[in-house]
């Protein structure tokens, strides 16, 4: 049987990485990008290969949209057609609204908003060509929500709610899916300043009282990219133990 050819982009630490493991576990060749953490991705490498299958890194700032073109290309010619894209990679800048500066604003923008176009505008000749295809957007609770403090984020998340819905209406007729997933909080590298004072009120705000881990989502993601997920496409899974309902 044909290998599966997954890629992930910010796949190197955090929430990215795990998905790089469980789509491995699950049977995928997985390439994945990253933007500067080069010790870092070489370990998901190896923990991929570990697993018994392939894996490429590659360095690339998911905002630029060559790169993203150039990445595509040459997993196509190392590894195979690209049957999942998981767009991961994305950035947050804190402060109040007033507070942001432009550049903040452009940055989380270009990486979160315009990365994901980049990768799904980058993809979508392959598999549209070989008619299938699985992609998953990361998004977020607070694309769904206000919160104070991300004006930024939550604008580019809340944008990958609409791209990923028309992404799915204009692919569907090539039997390619496109979905996202919303965590709420989890405990990732990128959390650990978060103070306890928040924590609190996160757990206040869930059903389930427990914090999240990216052992929670991929599972998720990785369900999304398996053929049992065949009839679902446009959809926005949250995965947030009740945080927001």
């Amino acid at each position: 049987m044909e290998a599966r050819i997954a890629l992930v982009t910010g796949g190197s630490r955090g929430l990215g990485a795990e998905i790089v493991r469980t789509l491995a576990r699950a049977g995928y060749d997985v390439a994945f990008t990253y933007l500067s953490e080069e010790e870092e991705a070489a370990k998901v490498v190896k923990a991929v290969e570990t697993l018994g299958r392939k894996a490429a890194a590659y360095q690339a700032d998911a905002a630029n949209f060559d790169r993203a073109h150039a990445v595509v290309g040459d997993v196509q010619k190392k590894l195979g057609n690209i049957h999942a894209l998981v767009c991961s990679a994305g950035i947050a800048r804190k402060g109040l609204l007033w507070e942001l500066t432009e550049e903040d604003w452009g940055q989380v923008i270009d990486v979160t908003l315009k990365g994901t176009f980049n990768y799904i505008h980058a993809v979508a000749p392959v598999m549209r060509k070989q008619k299938h295809g699985k992609i998953v957007s990361i998004g977020s609770i607070n694309g769904l929500r206000g919160r104070k403090n991300s004006a930024s984020y939550n604008a580019a998340k809340a944008g990958l709610v609409g791209l990923v819905k028309a992404a799915a209406l204009e692919m569907g007729e090539n039997t390619i899916n496109v979905n996202l997933v919303a965590p709420g909080f989890i405990e990732t590298t990128s959390q650990r300043d978060t103070p306890d004072s928040v924590r609190e009120l996160v757990l206040s705000e869930c059903a389930i009282k427990r914090l999240g881990k990216p052992e929670d989502i991929a599972p998720v993601v990785a369900f999304l990219c398996s053929d049992a997920a065949r009839h679902i496409t446009g959809q926005v899974i949250k995965v947030d133990a009740g945080q927001y309902l």
